[in-house]
């Protein structure tokens, strides 16, 4: 079993869009009923790529469900309309292939992590990815089938389920922002601000967002010690 990390160019939606503002990053989770992206750069060039996202999506015949752009950073989930023709994700998966989220788009490229369990599968998907546009292969390594459970084990409900929804936007908002980098990028009265809040109001957000978050970790970091042998 081999875990491959690639680099594609090609004329999928989302490596287009990262061709048209290369100095954005995006990054995508695929439920195959949703897609999940985030965006990240400078202020003024997210404006525009956060409006030619919604029409990315209009484009192939997809839905915004919800979506919001704060300063440097966008969040949005959109209905899938993925097919083997539009997504490395859905090519991937339709040759047995596992693949690790998100999906990275930058500079016009994309990055995908696969798990494959056959030669023949990765060779065939080689083959299928190659007509569509490049294909670069970045990192290749044996792993053991007990290294799924690394890699998928960590459930999202299990992690998320105590938050507030508001509590989690802003835990992800402080995070972009660096409130938390050292030294601090940003201070909990800007965050309050940008959000109609009292630098009192947005700290206990934050407080109990990150406690949670600490608290739901928990089983995953003894877990993890004792793979350790501690």
């Amino acid at each position: 079993m081999d875990e491959i990390e690639l680099q594609l160019v090609n004329r999928t939606p989302f490596c287009e869009l990262s061709k048209e503002f290369p100095d954005v990053t995006i990054f995508r989770w695929c439920s195959a009923v949703i897609d999940y992206v985030e965006m990240y750069g400078k202020a003024d060039r997210m404006k525009e790529a956060y409006r030619r996202l919604g029409e990315v999506a209009y484009s192939i015949q997809s839905k915004v469900l919800n979506s919001g752009l704060i300063g440097s950073h966008s969040e949005s989930a959109i209905s899938c309309r993925c097919t083997t023709h539009n997504s490395s994700i859905r090519l991937a998966e339709s040759m047995n292939l596992l693949w690790e989220a998100p999906a990275v788009y930058t500079n016009g490229r994309e990055t995908l992590k696969l798990i494959s369990f056959s030669q023949g599968d990765m060779e065939r998907f080689f083959e299928a990815a190659s007509r569509e546009g490049t294909l670069q292969l970045i990192r290749k390594k044996k792993i053991l089938p007990d290294s799924l459970r690394e890699i998928y084990s960590i459930s999202l409900g299990d992690i998320f389920h105590e938050m507030s929804t508001k509590q989690i936007r802003y835990l992800r908002d402080a995070i972009a922002l660096g409130l938390f980098n050292s030294p601090r990028k940003a201070k909990v009265e800007d965050l309050a601000a940008s959000n109609g809040l009292s630098k009192s109001t947005m700290q206990e957000h934050i407080n109990k967002a990150r406690n949670k978050l600490l608290q739901a970790m928990e089983p995953y970091i003894t877990l993890y010690l004792h793979s350790l042998g501690d």
